[in-house]
Formats: C-alpha cells, structure tokens, sequence
C-alpha cells in the first residue's frame, strides 16, 4: 500500500448512520422500524461483565465473538482496565484542556464488541433528550468500540498500529461525539467527523493514522467543504479528511476556536423541528463572517506547506497538494487536453501545475464573482520564490517572471462562496471561455434515513419504496452502487443521472401507500440479482436456452410439417 492510498476499506466511525436512524424515526413505517429497532438499543452482550471506573462504566462479554481475546502484555482483565483509563484521559482533556462540558449524563457506558466485520473503530448511539438551560437539544449516547483491536484491519502496513493505538485514537474520536450530543443533536455531520478526526490528533499526535483521510479530500478538492458524509466518504474525504481545516482555523485564531462553534450551535433550533443545522453558517458567525477569507488561506497553504505551525513529519506527503491537471506543451487554451476549465462548488479549489521549461510567460484567468486566483513559483530546491494575486475583475492576467530558474508554475483557483458553484477558465494564450451562469450545485444534500424525498445517500428511489436508508435492501443497492457502479466511468455517469432526475419521484413515491408496494415489487428482481449475481446469470442462461429451445423445437415442427405436405 502507498503513503497515498486512499484505503477505501480502511475503518472509520459508525455515527453517522446511527445519528440519522434516530433522528427520522418517526417517519419510518411500523414495519421498518421493527426492522431497525435493534440498531438503537444497547447491546446486550454475553455472559456480560463490567467494570466501573471514574465516570465510565466498561461493558464487556466473558464468552461468545464479543469477548476480548486481547494480545500479550495484556490480559482480559488488564485490557478492560486500559479501556476505562484511556476513557477517563479523554474525559479529562475534553473537559480540563479544551473547556468543553461532559456529556449530560454520567457514569458513561461503554461496550466493547466485535466490530472488525462492519469496518469500524466505534460508533456513538443517541439515547434520549435530555434538555437544559442554553441546550434545548442536548442528547445523551452510549459508545461501542471494537473488543481489542487485533484484527489486520486495524493493524495495517505500512503504519502498524497497535492495538493501544487504535484504542487511544478510538476513545478520542467517539467520546467527543459523546460531547457533541450533549451541546445540540442536530449537527451537520461532515463537521462533528472533522472535528473528533481532529481531537485524535490533538490527544494523540504521535499515532498520526488521521492523516490517512487528508489526501482523498485533495484528490477531490472542487468538491464542496461541507460534503455530506456517505459510504464514500473515505474515497472522498468528506468529513473525515476535513479535520486539517480546523488545524488551519485554530493556528490562524485559536485553540478555543472549534470549541466555540459547538458553543454557538448549542441554543440553535433545527429548520423544521428535525433537521440538521447548517454548519458553515455557524462556523462563519464564530469567525465574524471571515470565513471566505479564511477558506482562501487554507487552500493557499495545502501548496505552501512550511506554513504550517505544526510539523508533520512522516505524514507530510499525505498533505501533498495534487493538480488537476499538469501542461507540459503549449499554448494552453480551451483546444488542449484536458480542457483548462473547472467548476468548483462550495468552499472548493483546484491547482494545475505548469511545466517551465517552454512556459509563454503569462496566465489569463476568467471566473465567476467568488473565484479567487494566485499562481506560485518554486525553484529547484523545492522553496516557493513569488505568489502572484490575479485581480478579482476578470478577465485577468498576470506576468510569470524569471521562468528560467523555475522548477514548477502552479495556478490556484478557488471558490470562496458558501452558497453556490462557480465556473472559471484559464489559458496562455489570451484566449478565454466564456464562464457559464453559477448554479446551485448538484450535489445531493446531507444523508437522511428517513422515507421522505432528498436523503438516501443519493439511494433517493430506494428508500423512499422501502423507508429507510439502513433498510437491508437499500443496502444491498447502496453496496452495488458503492463498489461497482462508482468505480467505472460509465457506472458514474449513471449515478450522476440519477441523482439529477430521481429525488421529485422519490418524493411522490414517499408519499403514497400504493406506489411504494409497487416500487419495492419492481425492485425485488433487481435487489435479488444485485446480491446473487451467479444465480441471476443461471437464470438468465436457462431462459435463454429455454427460448432457443422453443425456437428449435418451432422450426423443426415446421420443417416436419412441410416434409409432410410433400
């Protein structure tokens, strides 16, 4: 595996879906919900033993495929004993270090269970409101976290991480999610990742396994900032790969920063009385409306590297920047290959890298309002010599100077817009597209599991016919999609399709009784086919045959007859 691979299957955290299965369940049919009732509950474990400890009580089976089979120097009863202790330290920092208030009920519960299967560290359940003075929407939660981390998912190569590692990074991750609950539930999820893929870092700096999701968000950097966390999430970046922004807020400001987005989100009522809040918005007050600003810096300091306060040592090359495209002939204009133009949504960016050697010595730009422009020289040695601001009025252009000592010109384009997609071109020749109208992005808003129109994970049609994203077959369709629809260009160009046309229809079909049968029938040979594949092409062999059979057995009647006549 390389320093930069996106390790799709590597594990991450299970809150989102459980966060969403409890937020919509009233809008669930009866018949789902008994389905996904077990989702919610504590888990009853086997022959179950605890251990109370500080505000913790340790939840752990004795026999059966939950029970701790940790790896030497630790017994069962040491390694529980680890669990409560790393638990306590976060308990500690969160509260002590960083200002933030205990989640509204303790002891805490946490259980320990086999979750290798599911590929997850943890994962933190909602329980029940628990309102107060200045927290209207405070909840309390349980953790679950893996039994001893000791299978190779979490112990991966190059990094081996042991299994103290994983637990350490665990408690950091999921009790801070734990204390989110308790400030408002209704939390855009992208940014609760962010922030306890964050505090992993700041807890535990030295296991650095959270630069891990930095690059996916750099090889997809004209996606938005707030990109809703799905099941692609770890190929994407989104929410988990956002964790560095808030490293770049809080050298820029604060360390207190990210604690007071959480403090302004807490009195905050939900849109519609169930919905999540928008973060951004709440994010830009904490910042009084320096946000655009803010973004423009941190995007300026994925190429300019030594900026950062922090070093990162082993982990730096995971912080690469990554061009869209690098032009090594030219001029470059809108005949080259690929063509010099990039729509970028909200809070997003793109690099394209020049090759010197032959540049013509200029840049011309053209964007809509929010683009923002600079180009970066970098001299052999790998220092940055000059960054040059285009003009906001576009067209714009400005002089590259002194190409001949040059080892790479680098364009920058950003969208310093929190609200809508923008378009910009460039070239070396003078000569310009014309930008095209900004329009609302279309990427599909954040996940719901509810049966109404708009959620799904872009699943819209599905879950609507069946009334939950977490449904046993939308999950079988979202696999599908996941790991065979996704990975081919045709399969992508399907989706992007579909998540343009189907969420009116889903909403129609989430509405009406009878449409909803109809759609689950059709859709039955479809699941059926999806989650059998050889038995779906026996069949279709055999009707086939079946059909050839009957033609053979047509023609040869017919010649019979025809001998007959004869």
């Amino acid at each position: 595996m390389s320093e930069l691979s996106t390790e799709p299957l590597h594990p991450h955290c299970g809150m989102p879906l459980k966060r969403d299965l409890r937020r919509d369940w009233d809008k669930l049919e009866p018949a789902t919900q008994t389905i996904l009732a077990k989702q919610l509950a504590a888990p009853v474990l086997e022959n179950e033993a605890t251990l109370t400890w500080g505000h913790f009580v340790i939840h752990y089976a004795t026999t059966g495929i939950d029970a701790p089979t940790p790896t030497l120097p630790y017994t069962v009863a040491t390694w529980v004993q680890q669990v409560a202790t790393t638990f306590e330290s976060a308990y500690t920092a969160y509260q002590s270090t960083y200002g933030y208030r205990p989640p509204p009920v303790v002891p805490y519960h946490v259980y320990l269970r086999s979750l290798a299967s599911l590929k997850i560290y943890g994962q933190t359940t909602s329980l029940a409101p628990v309102p107060s003075v200045g927290f209207p929407n405070a909840y309390s939660s349980y953790i679950e976290i893996d039994k001893d981390f000791t299978n190779a998912i979490y112990t991966k190569i190059p990094v081996l991480y042991t299994p103290l590692q994983s637990l350490q990074i665990t408690s950091a991750h999921e009790f801070h999610h734990a204390v989110q609950f308790g400030y408002n539930y209704f939390f855009e999820k992208w940014y609760a990742e962010a922030t306890s893929t964050w505090y992993e870092g700041e807890l535990y700096p030295a296991v650095g396994q959270n630069y891990v999701y930095v690059h996916p968000w750099f090889i997809n950097s004209t996606r938005r900032l707030d990109l809703a966390v799905d099941a692609n999430a770890l190929t994407t970046g989104a929410g988990y790969g956002r964790w560095i922004f808030n490293r770049y807020l809080t050298e820029q400001h604060t360390t207190g920063l990210v604690r007071s987005v959480w403090e302004t989100l807490a009195p905050l009522s939900a849109p519609g009385g169930s919905t999540d809040i928008p973060m951004l918005p709440v994010i830009n007050t904490v910042l009084a409306g320096a946000l655009p600003t803010d973004f423009l810096g941190f995007a300026r300091r994925v190429y300019r590297q030594q900026d950062w306060v922090q070093p990162f040592d082993r982990t730096t090359s995971r912080l690469q920047y990554v061009p869209l495209a690098t032009y090594n002939s030219y001029p470059v204009n809108g005949l080259s290959t690929p063509k010099p133009e990039v729509f970028l949504e909200q809070y997003s960016f793109a690099y394209y890298r020049f090759a010197p050697s032959t540049f013509p010595g200029t840049i011309y730009v053209n964007g809509t309002p929010a683009i923002v422009a600079r180009a970066f020289l970098k001299d052999i040695f790998g220092i940055i010599t000059d960054e040059i601001s285009f003009s906001t009025t576009y067209p714009s252009s400005v002089s590259i100077p002194n190409t001949g000592t040059t080892a790479e010109i680098v364009l920058l384009l950003v969208n310093t817009s929190g609200s809508t997609t923008q378009n910009a071109n460039f070239s070396t020749d003078g000569t310009l597209l014309a930008t095209a109208p900004v329009t609302d992005t279309p990427v599909p808003p954040a996940t719901s599991v509810s049966s109404g129109g708009g959620g799904g994970g872009g699943c819209f049609i599905a879950t609507a016919a069946y009334g939950s994203y977490l449904h046993p077959q939308v999950k079988i369709l979202r696999d599908f999609r996941d790991t065979r629809l996704l990975t081919t260009a045709p399969g992508r160009a399907f989706v992007a399709v579909y998540y343009r046309l189907s969420p009116p229809v889903a909403k129609i079909i989430s509405q009406n009784s009878i449409l909803r049968l109809l759609v689950r029938l059709l859709l039955t040979p479809v699941v059926l086919a999806v989650a059998y594949p050889a038995a779906a092409g026996a069949l279709l062999l055999i009707a086939v045959a079946a059909t050839a059979g009957r033609r053979r057995m047509k023609k040869l009647s017919y010649n019979l007859k025809q001998d007959q006549v004869v």
